[in-house]
């Protein structure tokens, strides 16, 4: 009978660890599927510059003063203003009324030194009235490609993170219907003939 009992709680101590050896099997074959269908060749950006309007430049100067330096790389000050006012905008194709721009900061205090990793922000236009549904708290790097996989009639987008030149590191970010949330993450690596492979983590973001 003890025998039992030992044997019955030894079942019961290992069945947290085999819940999460089969969680994290699920995990890691959840995120090879996200990945698959994107290619290692970061893909042309399809991007077309977009022309805001005078309102909605204002709208979106207002919005951005009102986040927290520590939301947009410290910047603040003189150094935000500058960073406001050499924003580039481009379209996203979105199908509907709305507008849907992704802002990328100039050179200055939200890009980093070598040029390549900078703030994003998605914002969406309800005619001069901006919504902010990614931010560079999340959102930050390079647009390595715009996906054709929708959800909520949004297009999944890939970020890259520039690390050395034979490798990177992505962001898989998808609209929830509400933001574009961080749902994948990978490591572009490429050998030293430039073959470039993609290596999904093996885990889901927190």
């Amino acid at each position: 009978m003890r025998d039992n009992a030992l044997l019955h709680k030894g079942s019961i101590m290992r069945l947290p660890l085999l819940l999460a050896a089969v969680f994290s099997a699920t995990t890691a074959f959840a995120q090879a599927g996200l990945w698959s269908h994107v290619s290692p060749q970061a893909g042309p950006r399809n991007l077309a510059p977009a022309t805001l309007s005078d309102a909605q430049l204002k709208s979106v100067a207002h919005l951005l003063r009102q986040q927290q330096p520590d939301e947009i790389w410290d910047c603040e000050g003189a150094d935000l203003e500058e960073m406001i006012k050499g924003l580039r905008f481009e379209s996203i194709p979105l199908a509907g009324k709305q507008e849907l721009v992704l802002a990328e900061a100039p050179a200055g205090c939200a890009r980093g030194g070598q040029g390549a990793n900078g703030a994003m922000w998605i914002i969406r236009f309800d005619g001069d009235t901006p919504a902010l549904l990614a931010t560079p708290k999340e959102f930050s790097g390079w647009i390595f490609s715009v996906q054709p996989t929708l959800s909520h009639g949004y297009p999944d987008i890939v970020l890259g993170w520039h690390m050395s030149a034979f490798e990177s590191n992505l962001s898989y970010f998808r609209f929830d219907g509400k933001s574009y949330h961080l749902i994948g993450t990978a490591s572009l690596q490429a050998d030293d003939q430039e073959n470039e492979k993609i290596v999904p983590t093996p885990h889901s973001p927190e």
